[in-house]
């Protein structure tokens, strides 16, 4: 009895603490939208220039903008001429601020900075208009040349700005860059200051892509311990070292944090007045090599500045003992690659967040979507609901392991037939652990299935099954992070820098998977088009691949080097490839080079770090793919589901997204799947249908449109406009919300044909 209690209590107790930890940590509060995970309302102060062009020569223009250079320092000026705001780096000569040192004064004012390496590692920084820096200046079409020679470094860059229509475009060839002494070239930033304010001076924020995008907006300086940089695309683990943080600073192990959003997009902003001047950045070469910061004032200076490092080389780990320990060293070799940034000029009602994605999204279709930007036509009219089943994995035993069914291919039939007749008709089955040995038991080398979910045939009936009853059956596959007994780790792992294997570790080594290794990527790419060449062949239509396009990293094996932005041009041929086989491919929190090539995003991102300077949470990134791509919440029945989530996803267009099994989550204490806390499908059905109807009411109308404008009424009040008409607005607040517009009840959200009326610059 007291063991058939402890069976029946242990899921209950396991679902009422992680309710609390959700509690605790924020996640539903009645004031949660003030938090940083939401975005603030605008203020509209205008905001005049401080910067004029006296002592800059004018080098380049447009019908659009002119650019102005200081021969003497390096300095640039950009007059916007629609506007008359010139945008400059620092103020100089008696109206200056004195808050930077002498070095820091030259290198603010400067066209180029770079950071470099001495012989024993150490790093330093200097500026084009540094004194003992030789500049010289030439005239090209449409801009100027430069070459900065820092002669007692043995160090020489040339670089080159030009102005294309309202861009300014910096460009860096990798064959313009020489070294000729003990110091090496680590980074480059141009115009590292361009754009910067002191404090809250003026009305604005720096846009960072953190996640679905984060807003850092101006304010006086704080004691900030830290600032924003992070990796274009992720870290390159082929050299750089894995960890997973463990921020808490506590003795605990770091087994339940998440790892924390990437920069999926090559993108950064600058907003000076809010829909007045923006400065837009897109990284159009080089990005897969370079970092996006935002630093905010209190941290070196009290300077708001936001741009991009392009990384030459950087300091890794040799290790010099089999127990993991090792000293910092520099690349010897430095990362060939050509830099190229446009800084694009946006005025008016484009100059905010919402019109660089909508820029983006426009001016960059093509290297976004190519031709799947059109997706969403193929008439699709109802919401899709995305269930993902786990059907088996690995499970200790008495003597060795076996395999354990969560959910055989009948069942998950079963699940969907349950849902159609609760009248769900857009479904997306994806299964999980489909193959012999489950989700972290199968060798990730061969196209098999698992029989204790009924095997090939079960899964070929499941198949036709969805043609008939007109769902779609994706299978889900991960060639790329995987546990030891899914890899020979002597010949399918990959080797970084070091010469080591690539893995992931967790702190509590207690875990029977505290350890996964990362694949070679040039083996992981065949095995995806093996499978889907095998998949199509036994009639399934839909792949989708975890990891693939979130992480991008080379292989460093000694004399079969292939560095990171080669191995991006292997997983975007190998992407096009599947889907030329004639199956579908579905991504996790993609990567942006990958979206051509998929027909949805899963596990899209709504938050960002939330580190303290971040003061918004912004849907940039679901503005950019909204009217062309599905994308799905993260699970909404693990950490996603408190009121205010389901509002969220329904205010960003996401469409809703669940993991399920068949069995009770107790029943899985013996496999790896132990720390989900509650995914049986009975006990979830009535909540993922409230939450599926809901939505489905909500977002209807909305399917194939895109978000074309979007506005924080009031404190936890959002509306957001969509081009085909429509307008939705979300109240988060416990309190009614009226206007001439709208009005919204508490804790909910209303939908409305919007008016053809001019809103001005503050909104309604």
């Amino acid at each position: 009895m007291r063991a058939n209690l402890h069976q029946i209590m242990k899921p209950v107790l396991f679902l009422l603490a992680f309710l609390a930890v959700s509690i605790l940590s924020g996640r539903e509060t009645g004031r949660d939208f003030l938090s940083n995970r939401f975005t603030k309302p605008e203020t509209y102060d205008q905001v005049t220039s401080k910067f004029d062009v006296l002592g800059y020569s004018k080098v380049a223009e447009s019908e659009s903008i002119e650019l102005w250079i200081n021969h003497e320092t390096t300095s640039i000026r950009v007059l916007d001429r629609r506007t008359g705001y010139v945008w400059g780096d620092v103020l100089e000569g008696e109206n200056a601020y004195n808050d930077l040192n002498v070095s820091w004064k030259g290198i603010a004012r400067s066209a180029l900075l770079i950071e470099y390496y001495n012989e024993r590692g150490i790093l330093a920084v200097r500026g084009s208009a540094d004194k003992l820096a030789k500049r010289s200046i030439s005239q090209i079409p449409d801009g100027a040349a430069f070459r900065v020679d820092f002669e007692d470094l043995g160090i020489s860059v040339g670089f080159s700005i030009r102005v294309e229509d309202k861009c300014v475009v910096f460009r860096l060839n990798s064959d313009e860059v020489s070294e000729e002494s003990g110091y090496s070239l680590g980074s480059i930033i141009f115009a590292p200051f361009f754009a910067s304010s002191v404090e809250d001076e003026i009305d604005g924020y720096m846009f960072v892509p953190d996640g679905p995008g984060a807003l850092v907006r101006f304010s006086q300086a704080s004691n900030y311990s830290n600032w924003f940089e992070k990796r274009v695309y992720g870290k390159d683990y082929s050299i750089e070292n894995l960890t997973i943080p463990n921020d808490l600073r506590a003795g605990r192990p770091n087994d339940f944090l998440r790892e924390e959003p990437t920069v999926l997009m090559p993108v950064y902003g600058v907003v000076h007045g809010v829909r007045q001047n923006a400065l837009f950045g897109v990284i159009t070469s080089g990005a897969e090599y370079s970092s996006v910061f935002a630093y905010p004032a209190g941290v070196l200076s009290e300077y708001n500045r936001a741009g991009v490092k392009f990384i030459f080389r950087q300091r890794y780990l040799q290790p010099t003992s089999r127990s993991g320990a090792g000293v910092q060293v520099v690349q010897r070799e430095k990362n060939s690659f050509d830099a190229e940034i446009r800084l694009f000029f946006l005025e008016g009602r484009e100059a905010d967040y919402v019109g660089m994605a909508k820029f983006y999204r426009t001016e960059f279709s093509e290297e976004l979507f190519g031709d799947s930007a059109d997706k969403e036509a193929r008439g699709e009219s109802e919401l899709p609901l995305a269930v993902t089943v786990i059907a088996s994995d690995i499970e200790k035993g008495l003597l060795g392991y076996g395999i354990m069914s969560t959910t055989t291919a009948e069942e998950a039939m079963e699940i969907v037939r349950d849902l159609q007749e609760l009248k769900v008709n857009s479904i997306r089955l994806l299964m999980e652990g489909w193959q012999k040995g489950g989700v972290h038991g199968n060798k990730i080398s061969g196209l098999s299935f698992e029989n204790a979910i009924g095997g090939r045939e079960a899964l070929i009936d499941l198949a036709r099954d969805s043609r008939e009853r007109g769902y779609e059956l994706i299978l889900v596959d991960n060639v790329t992070k995987v546990s030891d007994r899914q890899i020979n780790i002597n010949r399918e792992v990959g080797i970084n820098l070091s010469q080591s294997s690539i893995f992931e570790e967790r702190d509590n080594k207690d875990l029977w998977l505290h350890r996964f290794y990362y694949s070679n990527v040039k083996l992981a790419s065949d095995y995806i088009l093996e499978k889907a060449a095998g998949l199509a062949k036994l009639g399934f239509s839909n792949l989708a691949l975890k990891e693939y396009g979130s992480k991008l990293y080379g292989d460093m094996t000694f004399n079969k080097e292939l560095p990171r932005n080669e191995a991006q041009n292997l997983i975007e041929k190998t992407l096009a490839q599947a889907r030329s086989s004639g199956v579908n491919v579905y991504l996790y929190s993609p990567n942006c080079y990958t979206w051509r090539y998929a027909s949805g995003i899963m596990e899209t991102p709504m938050n960002n770090s939330q580190y303290l300077f971040q003061t918004d949470t912004v849907p940039f990134l679901q503005i950019v793919l909204s009217g062309v791509m599905e994308y799905y919440t993260p699970y909404m029945n693990n950490s996603f589901f408190s009121r205010n989530d389901v509002l969220k996803a329904i205010e960003y267009g996401a469409y809703p997204s669940f993991v399920v099994t068949r069995v009770d989550n107790y029943e899985m204490k013996n496999t790896p799947l132990w720390d989900y806390p509650s995914t049986k499908f009975e006990d979830w059905k009535e909540e993922i249908m409230r939450i599926y109807f809901e939505m489905k009411e909500a977002l209807d109308p909305l399917i194939g449109s895109r978000i074309v404008d979007r506005e924080v009424l009031g404190p936890g009040v959002v509306r957001v406009d969509y081009d085909n008409g429509l307008s939705i607005a979300v109240n988060y607040t416990e309190s009614r919300y009226e206007s001439e517009i709208v009005g919204i009840d508490p804790r909910s959200w209303k939908s409305f044909e919007r008016v053809n009326v001019n809103y001005g610059v503050g909104g309604l």
